[in-house]
């Protein structure tokens, strides 16, 4: 998406849905997800991979807030405990882990990985420069 105008008017449209909206489409986005993250990851029954979506956008900004982490609990039914041991799987190659797996995974399956990425960076209702650069990234 080359377009810069149209493209911030789309991350501001999620900036300002509804939680309840936002963890529905998130919910949504990693049901359809799991079956291509199984695929690529079978030794982890695709945890590893989905992990990866996730903490590449709530890490991309660096900071976790409030509403991401409640986000996380609802869309992943875990609790703050495996919230902790989630974050603590971070690793910095996992931006470029995703970006490829939405490359090559096909355009239902990037559009998904867009989906699952801008609703959790939208959640605190701000998107950080961090995370529009990272979602921008996606779309190429």
């Amino acid at each position: 998406m080359s377009d810069t105008t149209g493209f911030n008017e789309l991350m501001q449209k999620y900036v300002n849905t509804d939680y309840e909206v936002l963890v529905d489409l998130a919910k949504e986005a990693v049901k359809r997800l799991t079956p291509p993250c199984q695929k690529v990851d079978p030794e982890h029954n695709g945890y590893y991979m989905l992990a990866s979506i996730i903490l590449s956008a709530v890490g991309a900004d660096g900071v976790l807030s409030a509403l991401e982490k409640k986000m996380l609990k609802e869309v992943m039914n875990i609790n703050d405990e495996e919230v902790s041991k989630l974050i603590k799987m971070y690793d910095s190659k996992m931006p470029d882990l995703v970006d490829h797996f939405a490359d090559n995974m096909g355009e239902d399956i990037k559009a998904d990985t867009i989906m699952l990425v801008t609703t959790l960076a939208a959640v605190d209702e701000k998107i950080a420069k961090e995370e529009t650069a990272f979602i921008r990234k996606l779309f190429e």
